[in-house]
């Protein structure tokens, strides 16, 4: 299928109208007042009785693992109007490679790191995503928030976990003592992992849970993408793995299993019933779309819908709902391109698309459901129909057009060969 774009004039215009019309059905609206929901002891209660007892278990073995992580503040204190001045940046760990030559993985400064990702490893297991391994983790460090115990996020965990392998795979001559330490380090992250998987498959944004979004089915980011490709590849016995037990590499299979029937079982449906793309992020219980951070509402995304459709079709043996699914998203891109088109965070137009003659296709990040139109949101938890309606900050710092989907077009040119409709 080649994706075949909105003409420029017709997306111009289209765009323009959301600006240029007053009336209440296209002015800003407010998200509902319950934009997600936590996990909570009450919610799993009202569960049907058979699926009570695996979520009462997990929540138990969070509650527990959250008195490792004592006196942490955790009353959301994020944002909820638009902010002056620039665009905050996001934050990452610092200092660990996982792209360097095979060699450089058993020279001192990169096990002199991997001493420091395990001197930075909370109690729980997890990582921070602020670390910084030029240095040993400091008390000054620990904010004692709800990050403060690890998370999934913008690749923490994942990212520590894929180093000390790669170290561990070139550790022969490193000292015993050394050698355990990494390897128990490891063997604490994986176990963390799965530990935090929910009993539908799905992965909460932190472990243990603290509520708010964090709980939510986490697609956002490719969060839930990550740890699966993560598992995928213990699993399947990648050399850097090898160290791993065979108990663990099996729970490593079983768990990524049911990550991608959790995957399948979150694709939208459109009202008559076709499959479409996804959501950022899922109600942990009911499975039903939600909303992620204050300028994140729940709708059709199209960037990581696109992450997730190249990863169904690096599966092996796909079944035919797994078919169904690449199809039906691949179809939904097509509808919903845009073409000639430049997105400019700093563009005076109205949209703040320029007409760009030969631009790669290009998809907003969200679709209203229902009416497939794009939306843009600002911190305060309004929608909008054009980015220019937001702050400075929010128009600036975000991502709310990409092109990610069009480079799917060659993958699934030769994927559909073997996998028709």
């Amino acid at each position: 299928m080649r994706i075949t774009p909105l003409p420029l004039r017709g997306l111009i215009v289209a765009l323009m109208s959301t600006v240029a019309a007053s009336t209440a059905a296209e002015a800003p609206r407010p998200w509902p007042a319950d934009p997600f929901f936590s996990v909570t002891a009450e919610r799993i209660a009202n569960l049907p009785y058979a699926a009570q007892p695996a979520w009462r278990a997990y929540w138990e073995k969070s509650q527990q693992a959250s008195l490792l992580l004592p006196g942490r503040d955790l009353v959301d204190r994020s944002a909820t109007q638009p902010l002056p001045g620039p665009p905050i940046g996001a934050s990452y760990s610092r200092g660990v490679r996982l792209d360097a030559q095979a060699d450089w993985y058993a020279s001192d400064e990169a096990r002199i790191i991997a001493d420091r990702v395990v001197n930075w490893q909370t109690a729980v297991g997890a990582w921070m995503k602020s670390g910084d391994y030029s240095r040993n983790r400091l008390p000054a460090d620990d904010e004692h928030d709800a990050w403060s115990g690890g998370t999934f996020d913008n690749n923490a965990t994942i990212n520590e976990l894929r180093y000390l392998a790669l170290v561990l795979h070139t550790s022969g001559n490193a000292e015993a003592a050394r050698t355990a330490a990494w390897r128990g380090s490891f063997m604490r992250g994986l176990a963390h992992i799965l530990d935090a998987q929910y009993p539908n498959g799905g992965f909460p944004q932190i472990y243990p849970l603290v509520g708010w979004y964090h709980d939510a089915i986490t697609f956002n980011d490719d969060v839930m993408l990550h740890i699966l490709e993560l598992l995928g590849d213990i699993g399947a016995g990648r050399a850097e793995f090898a160290f791993v037990p065979a108990a663990q590499t099996a729970l490593a299979r079983e768990s990524y299993a049911a990550g991608v029937a959790c995957v399948l079982a979150t694709q939208l449906r459109a009202p008559g019933g076709q499959r479409t793309v996804w959501c950022q992020q899922y109600d942990a219980l009911t499975l039903q779309p939600c909303a992620a951070r204050n300028f994140e509402p729940a709708a059709e995304c199209s960037l990581e819908s696109a992450a997730l459709v190249e990863f169904l079709m690096k599966q092996p043996h796909p079944a035919p709902e797994l078919i169904a699914a690449v199809h039906s998203a691949m179809q939904w891109f097509e509808n919903h391109a845009l073409s000639d088109v430049f997105w400019d965070r700093a563009a005076p137009a109205v949209t703040g698309l320029e007409s760009r003659p030969g631009a790669p296709a290009l998809w907003a990040r969200f679709y209203e459901f229902g009416t497939g139109k794009p939306i843009f949101s600002e911190r305060d938890r309004m929608v909008h129909h054009t980015p220019t309606a937001l702050s400075f900050e929010r128009r600036k710092g975000y991502g709310w057009f990409t092109p990610a989907p069009g480079a799917l077009g060659p993958l699934y040119a030769e994927w559909r060969k073997t996998h028709p409709r």
